[in-house]
């Protein structure tokens, strides 16, 4: 995009001296309302951003980029990220543009050893925890070669320590559609403790929490949305319903009706059922570990030490026992996810475009 430009959200007036083309993918397992591809529709709107979709015949060309694919060495690089990311960085070069990998550990590896080097700027948004990068991304030295990186968290900044060139470096956070993802006009009052996802979640502790939950309160009913191939294992537990499947509308509904939000976690950065959580107005007891602190904080949560399932289940329990408590965290949480809307994202985003100009 070039000269002044309006953000059809009412912006400021603000002078872009080169387009912003952008490389997303969707997670599969990610609500459509809510995964960081949605952050592409705001940059659209704020400052003209283009998703890249390649041009290439998908006959011929798919095994032509194969060793490409192989040599890559990471676990969620194939053949028509491959395509992509090689037609998005030509684009980029021919028109002088800022090139923004929205999930760098999936879609950037070649773009900066392609030619035009010079005149296009390279940034790439990265979403894993130190503690598993390397098990996804073998080889880092891709990662020097950029111009700006994003991180969604501050846990991640160890993720650089080791480059020899280390690019300019932004903390922006994961973003939220509080429209979409709103609390209820009235909670009921008896709702179940929900749990939500797969990715680096502790189900050991999630096993040890609900049966202490239920040695104390036997009436508490867990709500489980989980992958479908994990369902099966929770099938005939008493005071536990696992399912799988559920649409949008039904995932912000099932928020809606839950009195907590129930997330062990392994490790995480920015967390999609936490903020979903959030804009629903529903209060979260959390294991304390990775960036779950850049996202929430006790006037909302209720934050637990990792490996202490002993620990989570106090706390359920006497929150549970609270609702007025409850209630007023919720209105905090619901507060705070307000921070994280997607056009509050999007702008910081922009300041990091500009800081490329």
């Amino acid at each position: 995009m070039h000269g002044d430009t309006r953000s059809r959200d009412g912006g400021a007036l603000v002078s872009w001296s080169r387009r912003v083309l952008l490389v997303e993918q969707r997670a599969a397992h990610h609500a459509g309302a809510s995964g960081y591809h949605r952050l592409a529709e705001y940059l659209e709107r704020a400052v003209g951003a283009q998703v890249v979709r390649h041009g290439f015949p998908a006959r011929g060309t798919w095994r032509l980029v194969g060793p490409l694919v192989r040599r890559s060495r990471m676990a969620w690089y194939g053949p028509d990220t491959c395509l992509t990311e090689l037609w998005a960085a030509t684009a980029a070069a021919w028109q002088g543009a800022i090139l923004h990998f929205l999930e760098g550990e999936n879609g950037y590896r070649y773009a900066s050893a392609m030619p035009g080097r010079r005149r296009r700027r390279i940034v790439a948004t990265l979403h894993l925890p130190p503690s598993v990068f390397s098990e996804y991304v073998v080889p880092t030295h891709h990662l020097e070669q950029l111009d700006a990186v994003v991180l969604v968290a501050r846990n991640q900044l160890p993720l650089l320590d080791h480059l020899r060139r280390r690019p300019v470096v932004h903390v922006v956070p994961h973003g939220i559609d509080v429209d979409f993802y709103s609390p209820p006009p009235a909670r009921p009052s008896a709702g179940p403790c929900l749990f939500v996802g797969q990715w680096l979640r502790d189900f050991i502790t999630l096993e040890r929490v609900i049966a202490l939950v239920h040695d104390a309160l036997p009436a508490v009913r867990f709500r489980l949305i989980l992958p479908g191939a994990r369902v099966g294992a929770w099938s005939g537990r008493p005071g536990v319903q696992a399912e799988a499947g559920l649409d949008d509308v039904a995932l912000r509904q099932a928020y809606q009706e839950a009195s907590l939000l129930v997330m062990p976690l392994e490790d995480c950065t920015a967390n999609n059922a936490i903020l979903e959580a959030m804009a629903c107005g529903l209060p979260l007891v959390a294991t304390d570990v990775g960036g779950v602190r850049d996202y929430v904080g006790e006037e909302c949560a209720r934050l637990t030490p990792g490996g202490s399932p002993e620990g989570m289940a106090q706390a359920i329990v006497e929150l549970l026992q609270q609702p007025a408590v409850r209630d007023t965290m919720g209105r905090a949480a619901r507060r705070r996810s307000e921070g994280f809307a997607w056009p509050r994202v999007a702008s910081q985003m922009a300041a990091v475009y500009r800081s490329l100009m």
